[in-house]
């Protein structure tokens, strides 16, 4: 591949800071590791490989954009901080910071001066570059992203939203790009980040670290609902300490092919982490759903729900894995994967895991893959209801719950109604 070819050539061209010899270190990485194939375990249902081109290529980060012109049209109506990214760089015409007493939120390469000790204690803190190929990847080339920080006891009444656009620069690039997340003790804060691509084939590996210290809670929404043409890695590692909340929501509407690695590390007592996700496939899209609850210390809770719904000649991949240390007695940790084929043509692997090593816990996990309920169905059609309506009304049912426990009454209604869109219903 032309991005591995000329890898050294494009990393000695990016911008030297403090950060160098972390990249330094996951450039050696991935280079050791090399873009995985279907013989490795980890992606042995999604040969990503084979899915970049030849043509694809890596920039060294500092693109220019000209943002007078672009417009995106989502949370238009939903107060809050809107961090919009252009290609994987910061586009500050597009952006409206709203001021809030102790919520940094911004350009993580516009703020890595000033925040430098900050950013240099956690960035590559909550990621493993030693074994993950994308996360060595991003860490070596990634050079802009959303950079939010939350003070000790800050209670930040607006959510912050981090809006990436697409468009035809990055046609050949594989665009790189990080956020780093950081919510001291005691402090609350809702994010919702959207990946946008209007047209046209494109490439992205991204990766957020997420840190929740003592007391704090974050809520994370991920969503990919307008990714038709996409080929993209995504990556979220969070750290969970003692007694934190953390509630992270992927809902997957599309994609060419999607891998959406979701990671929790529970690192202190009393910590709670919830998983959830929702993902649609149809004609020959793939979405691979692959997440990892570490539960390291005693006391924990963990909760994951994830729901797929697939047409056409779509799969679907369902890897998630509860992983309990030895010394993690007390662990309560619940995993849930159910999926809805709605042709003979579409298909699901799911690999649900349970790797425990303490005896004083409760893990439970659960999969099923199905169909409509054929007497749900038949009580709709009874009432005269057309059967494409039908299948919709119950497909909107299904999926609609995971939508339900979002945090912000207007993101919930933005997200019903797109769901209603992609599901061609009107009701």
């Amino acid at each position: 591949m032309a991005f591995t070819d000329n890898i050294d050539n494009t990393f000695a061209a990016l911008e030297k800071d403090v950060l160098t010899p972390e990249r330094e270190a996951a450039l050696a990485s991935f280079k050791a590791l090399g873009v995985p194939s279907g013989r490795h375990e980890e992606w042995k249902y999604t040969n990503i490989k084979t899915k970049l081109p030849e043509s694809l290529r890596l920039d060294d980060g500092r693109r220019t954009t000209d943002d007078s012109q672009r417009k995106f049209n989502s949370f238009k109506n939903i107060e809050g901080t809107k961090l919009v990214f252009v290609n994987g760089s910061y586009a500050p015409a597009l952006s409206a910071i709203a001021a809030q007493d102790g919520v940094v939120a911004g350009s993580l390469r516009a703020l890595r001066s000033q925040h430098a000790d900050l950013i240099a204690k956690h960035f590559n803190k909550a990621t493993d570059t030693t074994s993950e190929n994308f996360a060595a990847l991003n860490t070596a080339f990634a050079q802009d992203g959303a950079f939010i920080y939350i003070k000790r006891n800050v209670k930040a009444a607006q959510p912050v939203f981090i809006i990436h656009l697409y468009d035809a620069a990055a046609a050949d690039v594989f665009t790189q790009s990080r956020n780093l997340i950081i919510a001291e003790e005691g402090a609350e804060i809702n994010i919702v980040e959207d990946f946008q691509n209007a047209a046209g084939e494109k490439f992205y590996n991204h990766l957020a670290e997420i840190f929740v210290a003592a007391n704090a809670e974050v809520n994370y929404v991920t969503l990919q609902l307008d990714n038709k043409h996409t080929t993209s890695v995504n990556t979220i590692d969070a750290r969970v300490d003692q007694d934190a909340r953390y509630h992270i929501t992927t809902l997957t509407f599309e994609g060419k092919l999607v891998r959406n690695n979701v990671n929790a590390y529970m690192d202190g007592k009393g910590a709670l982490a919830t998983l959830n996700g929702l993902y649609l496939c149809t004609a020959n899209n793939h979405i691979d759903s692959h997440i990892l609850v570490d539960h390291r210390v005693p006391h924990c809770d963990s909760n994951q729900v994830y729901k797929g719904v697939l047409d056409g000649e779509s799969t679907g991949v369902f890897n998630g894995k509860i992983f309990v240390r030895k010394d993690a007695q007390k662990t309560n940790a619940f995993q849930s994967s159910k999926a809805i084929l709605l042709s003979d043509e579409a298909s699901v692997n799911s690999k649900p895991q349970l790797e425990i090593y303490a005896d004083d816990v409760k893990c439970s996990h659960g999969a099923a893959i199905g169909q409509i309920n054929k007497n749900e169905l038949f009580y709709l059609l009874a009432r005269g209801i057309d059967e494409a309506t039908a299948r919709g009304i119950l497909t909107y049912a299904y999926g609609s719950s995971i939508i339900a426990d979002l945090p912000l009454e207007a993101l919930r209604d933005h997200l019903y109604d797109r769901l209603k869109e992609r599901l061609n219903i009107t009701f």
